[in-house]
């Protein structure tokens, strides 16, 4: 199954960069089991709000903030 590998291959990209490969998960419904498709996606939801914020979003946040406050001080600092 392509998606299935897919899955699976996104998973070992997420571990190389740190971020857990929980976040990605894959499950098989059909548009019959609307109750299980909630259960599922309440399921994933809980794990991934357990796992806490994305690392990298995080990392690229404080370069952001590295680097405004960076100019900040720039436009400060008096010219002499």
């Amino acid at each position: 199954m392509v998606a299935a590998k897919n899955v699976k291959y996104t998973r070992e990209i997420l571990k190389t960069t740190g971020v857990s490969p929980d976040r990605i998960q894959m499950f098989h419904c059909s548009a019959a089991e609307g109750q299980r498709f909630q259960e599922e996606v309440t399921r994933i939801s809980e794990i991934i709000e357990n796992l806490g914020s994305n690392p990298i979003k995080e990392s690229l946040r404080s370069e952001k903030n590295k680097k405004d406050s960076k100019k900040e001080q720039k436009k400060i600092k008096p010219k002499e």
